[in-house]
């Protein structure tokens, strides 16, 4: 993921290049590749395994980043992780950023494919709407819990034109968001109304502590508490449910996300979270 690009810049410093310009941009991405490999083994501690494009991205100003998927050895340890470099055409860059702050990173996501509208993940709108949203959130993070509320309201007061798909991603720094990941699914499984709307408004930091705790019997029973059942450990940590929740972050790593939460707007990353408002009627 893109959080770990701290550990690849301790390995190698990269400043504003000039490089030769290319009429073809499949030889810019050669002289690009090559850089990149370049600037990755300058450090003698660092194998390089594997290095690729994964996908490139037009940006602002005739600018585009491109998102290369790196697997090294670095002090005998195997690791994969992510890099992005940005380019006009004649510079490169490993930083690009706005005045304002806007680190253009933030937009480099692919274009989500149609796989990303599975029926089962709809939790508001009309699967037949024009704009659809995509988002991905943990339960336990406060963006997400004062975001998912209002963005559920605004979808389905807006129907019509808004359709918005729901995969969950617990963050690591959320010991015990896995559990609550899981008893949702359950709970729609159980059919259960307003799944993610209770969830996000459940105020579940007024039974636990959601950075420090890891008691996942606590959060559990927090969870009952909240939505009136009583499910177990055993129904919760089942094969089908353990699949459906890694199935959500596979999709979530297939689209470069990295915390929470993150919103796709038909398709596209949106940084502000407000791009569907202007369908709002």
């Amino acid at each position: 993921m893109m959080m770990r690009l701290s550990m690849l810049k301790s390995l190698t410093i990269v400043s504003l290049l000039s490089i030769h310009s290319y009429a073809a941009s499949s030889d810019l991405e050669k002289k690009l590749f090559f850089y990149e490999k370049q600037r990755i083994t300058a450090n003698p501690q660092v194998q390089l395994k594997d290095l690729k494009l994964t996908f490139s991205k037009k940006l602002e100003n005739n600018w585009t980043g491109y998102l290369y998927t790196i697997s090294l050895n670095f002090k005998g340890k195997n690791i994969t992780t992510n890099d992005v470099l940005f380019s006009n055409g004649s510079e490169v860059t490993s930083e690009l950023k706005k005045v304002s702050g806007f680190d253009y990173k933030r937009m480099m996501h692919p274009t989500l494919g149609n796989e990303y509208y599975n029926k089962n993940k709809l939790i508001a709108g009309n699967p037949n709407a024009k704009n659809k949203l995509v988002v991905f959130s943990d339960p336990l993070c406060p963006n997400c819990t004062s975001t998912l509320p209002e963005l559920i309201d605004d979808v389905k007061k807006n129907s019509s034109s808004l359709a918005l798909y729901y995969y969950s991603f617990p963050l690591e720094m959320h010991p015990t968001a896995k559990t609550l990941a899981k008893a949702s699914i359950l709970a729609e499984q159980k059919g259960i109304k307003d799944v993610a709307y209770k969830l996000y408004t459940g105020n579940f930091d007024k039974f636990f502590d959601p950075y420090e705790s890891k008691d996942n019997q606590k959060t559990l029973d927090a969870f009952n508490k909240v939505f009136k059942t009583s499910f177990t450990m055993g129904e919760i940590n089942h094969p089908t449910i353990e699949k459906i929740l890694a199935d959500d972050m596979k999709m979530a790593d297939k689209a470069f996300v990295n915390g929470t939460p993150t919103l796709f707007y038909n398709g596209e990353i949106d940084p502000t979270r407000t791009g569907y408002k202007r369908k709002i009627k």
